[in-house]
C-alpha cells in the first residue's frame, strides 16, 4: 500500500527500492500487481493433531504441573507423535494453564505494634585470632523501620533468644507482637490445619516479655517483607560499610555489635523512608514511648533464656514431663 501511494505521488522505482531496501524488480512487480501478495500457509510437521492436543489438555486439566517429558513420552507411545522434544515443549507452553500468582498485599502496622525478626548469614569475618562464620540476628520496627543488628557465631535457640533480647533493647523496648518465620528456632512443627507449634523456650520468653509471638505462613517470606528487605540491606550496605572501618587486631562480637549500632545511627536513621515519607529517626522518636522496657534480668542474666530439657531433680518434674512405659498386653486386657 505504501509503495503504491508513494509511486502515485511521484516517487521513482529506484527511490522506492532504496527506501524499502528491495530490488527494483520487486518494486515493479508490486506496482504491477492488482492485489497485495499472499503467502501460502507454512507446513508444520511438528504440530499436534486434534487427538494429541485433546490428550495433552485432558492430562493438564487433571494435573497442571505434569512434566513435559512425561507427556512427550505418552504422545510418542500412544499417539505416534514424531516431533522432537523441543518442538513439543513449544506447543506445551501454549497449552499449559498459567499459574495465577497470589496478589501481594502491602500493609503498614501501627506504631509500637510489631517487630519482625530474622537471621542473616554474613560469611567469614575475623574474630579473636582467626576467621569465623558470622550470623546476624536482625530486627526491625514495623512502623518506623528502625533496625537492630546483633552478631553471633551460631544461630541456635539459646543464642537466638539471647540476641533477640538485646535487639529489642537496641530498638528501645518491646512491642505488642513479634513476627518470625517458621525457623526451627521458633517453631518445632505444625498442627494438622497448618498452624505453627511454637518452641517452649520461645513461648516462655514471650510470656516474660508480655508479647504475642506470631509465625508466618509456610513458604510466604513476603509476609515479613520489612525484615526480608533489611536482611538484604545488611548484606549489601552494612557489610560494605563495615569493610571500610578500622577493626581491632582481634575483634570480638561486642566490637561488631558496636559497629552495627554506629552504621544504624550514621546511615539508616537520617534516611527518609520511601513508603511512609518520614525520616526514620523522627518516626522512631514518636514510636519509642509506645514500647515497653526490656526487663533488666533478661539483659543481665542471659542464662535464664535457656532452660534444661530434663529437670535435675526428679521430684521437680511437672505434669506431662514423665511418661510411664507399659506393655501392650495391658492395653489389650483393658479393651
Amino acid at each position: 500500500m505504501e509503495i503504491n501511494v508513494l509511486h502515485a505521488h511521484g516517487w521513482s522505482v529506484s527511490r522506492l527500492a532504496r527506501e524499502f531496501g528491495l530490488s527494483r524488480t520487486t518494486i515493479r512487480r508490486e506496482l504491477a500487481s492488482e492485489a497485495p501478495r499472499r503467502y501460502l500457509p507454512r507446513r508444520k510437521p511438528t504440530a499436534l493433531s486434534e487427538a494429541q492436543r485433546a490428550h495433552v489438555e485432558r492430562r493438564l486439566a487433571m494435573c497442571p504441573a505434569l512434566r513435559g517429558s512425561l507427556l512427550y513420552h505418552e504422545l510418542g507411545r500412544d499417539y505416534g507423535y514424531a516431533g522432537s522434544y523441543p518442538a513439543f515443549i513449544r506447543h506445551l507452553r501454549v497449552l499449559r494453564p498459567v499459574a495465577v500468582a497470589e496478589p501481594e498485599v502491602r500493609f503498614e502496622t501501627a506504631p509500637g505494634l510489631q517487630v519482625q525478626v530474622d537471621w542473616a548469614h554474613l560469611g567469614l569475618w575475623p574474630l579473636d585470632a582467626g576467621m569465623t562464620d558470622l550470623f546476624a540476628l536482625v530486627a526491625i520496627l514495623g512502623a518506623s523501620r528502625v533496625p537492630a543488628v546483633r552478631l553471633a557465631t551460631d544461630h541456635t535457640r539459646a543464642t537466638t533468644l539471647e540476641r533477640l533480647v538485646h535487639c529489642l533493647d537496641d530498638l528501645g523496648g518491646v512491642p505488642k507482637e513479634l513476627l518470625t518465620d517458621r525457623d526451627p528456632v521458633f517453631c518445632i512443627g505444625q498442627t494438622s490445619d497448618g498452624k505453627a507449634i511454637l518452641a517452649p523456650e520461645w513461648v516462655d520468653l514471650c510470656q516474660v516479655l508480655d508479647v504475642v509471638p506470631r509465625a508466618c505462613r509456610p513458604y510466604r517470606a513476603k509476609t515479613k517483607g520489612k525484615v526480608e528487605r533489611l536482611v538484604r540491606e545488611v548484606k549489601e550496605s552494612f557489610l560494605g560499610w563495615l569493610g571500610g572501618q578500622i577493626l581491632p587486631t582481634a575483634p570480638r562480637l561486642a566490637d561488631y555489635d558496636r559497629l552495627a549500632r554506629q552504621w544504624r545511627d550514621e546511615v539508616v536513621l537520617p534516611r527518609r523512608q520511601r513508603t511512609t515519607g518520614q525520616v526514620i529517626a523522627t518516626a522512631w522518636a514518636a514510636e519509642r514511648p509506645l514500647l515497653r522496657t526490656v526487663p533488666d534480668r533478661l539483659l543481665q542474666a542471659p542464662a535464664v533464656l535457656s532452660r534444661p530439657s530434663v529437670p535435675s531433680d526428679p521430684s521437680a518434674r511437672r505434669l506431662g514431663e514423665h511418661v510411664e512405659i507399659r506393655d501392650l498386653a495391658e492395653y489389650e486386657v483393658a479393651l
